[in-house]
């Protein structure tokens, strides 16, 4: 009976440790996506906390007889009701900046207003991250700035 008893206590513990490590976020997410102004993109974010995250990436895009590349800075302010199955909040309001760096000035930089929502697969380390908002860009006139449209739709995983 004590062996009994002593096999359950150190059955039922690690059982439930493995469960939790299963569903646990990793802090670091490798993404790659397609996006306005990134372009076809490739980096890393790093979640500082529950509500908040930073992130980096390159990417180029096809032009009219080459490639424009791109680096971009973000950080994803997270809000409303934490994900039953995470125990972390998926709807976020992106702001973010892109550098291009063929460009000539003042044309280099883009500024980003979005929001958006993780979709997280089955296996909680991966899934895809989408969002829309709205993107400002200095023209070569300076009294000329344009308004773009901003849609990023990326797939995040975790190692």
């Amino acid at each position: 009976m004590k062996q009994l008893l002593m096999i359950a206590l150190f059955v039922c513990p690690s059982v439930q440790h493995a469960y939790t490590q299963e569903t646990k976020q990793h802090k670091t997410r490798f993404v790659t996506g397609i996006s306005v102004p990134e372009l076809i993109h490739a980096g890393v974010t790093y979640r500082l906390a529950s509500w908040s995250q930073l992130g980096f990436n390159a990417g180029l895009g096809p032009t009219w007889g080459g490639v424009w590349p791109t680096l971009s800075l973000e950080h994803r302010l997270y809000v409303g009701n934490r994900h039953p199955r995470l125990g972390q909040k998926t709807w976020f309001c992106r702001q973010g900046g892109t550098y291009f760096t063929a460009a000539l000035p003042p044309e280099q930089f883009a500024f980003d207003l979005s929001l958006g929502k993780d979709l997280v697969f089955k296996n909680a380390r991966n899934g895809i991250s989408i969002d829309a908002g709205v993107g400002y860009l200095q023209r070569e006139n300076a009294d000329v700035s344009e308004f773009l449209p901003v849609l990023r739709f990326e797939f995040y995983f975790s190692l």
